[in-house]
């Protein structure tokens, strides 16, 4: 007679994130809505809303966590090794631990993703990056430039606190025309 196990079980409350009460962080000219943390998850998981307009999207990097996206409106190209990718409404895209990646919405419209990392720890490392906005879609304020010299001198340190690193800004210059790399710096110049 086989034996019987018990079900595991937790104590850990489920977790309900309504848009109203979340936290949305401008990092450049992209807005994060932070869904669940790892506050909500025990660290197992963290996902975010990324609201990116034309010519946004983060410096090149790498990070410990796995990064998944899902596009949900527009189209971003994805940079992850030595490859770019484009990915458009429905494509899900896995980004592994410690790849140097960067994305960018390189079209004419915002792109809307939806970013599952695990561990979390991204969504604590932006809340320490960005200024708060009133909803996922406000764009972000007008960039002090005191703050954002100050900030770019503490965005190595703030990275390597949640694992990650900063790459050198032209690490997939290769891969992108001469007019993608304008759109990309205008919009970094004005946010």
């Amino acid at each position: 007679m086989p034996e019987t196990k018990e079900m595991p079980t937790t104590t850990r409350p489920i977790a309900v994130s309504l848009p109203k009460d979340r936290t949305n962080v401008c990092i450049g000219a992209d807005t994060y809505s932070l869904i669940l943390t790892g506050s909500d998850t025990s660290g197992k998981l963290a996902i975010m809303d990324f609201w990116i307009p034309p010519g946004g999207g983060p410096v090149p990097h790498a990070h410990e966590c796995e990064e998944s996206f899902l596009v949900l409106e527009g189209e971003i190209a994805v940079f992850c090794h030595r490859e770019r990718t484009s990915a458009s409404v429905g494509a899900a895209v896995n980004i592994p631990g410690w790849a140097p990646h960067v994305f960018h919405n390189l079209t004419t419209v915002p792109a809307r993703l939806l970013c599952i990392v695990s561990p979390s720890g991204l969504e604590e490392q932006f809340l320490e990056m960005g200024p708060r906005v009133a909803t996922r879609t406000d764009p972000p304020p007008p960039p002090d430039p005191k703050q954002m010299e100050e900030l770019k001198k503490r965005l190595p340190s703030i990275l390597a606190k949640y694992n990650g690193r900063l790459l050198p800004p032209d690490t997939f210059d290769f891969l992108m025309s001469e007019e993608e790399r304008l759109l990309i710096k205008k919009v970094n110049k004005d946010s």
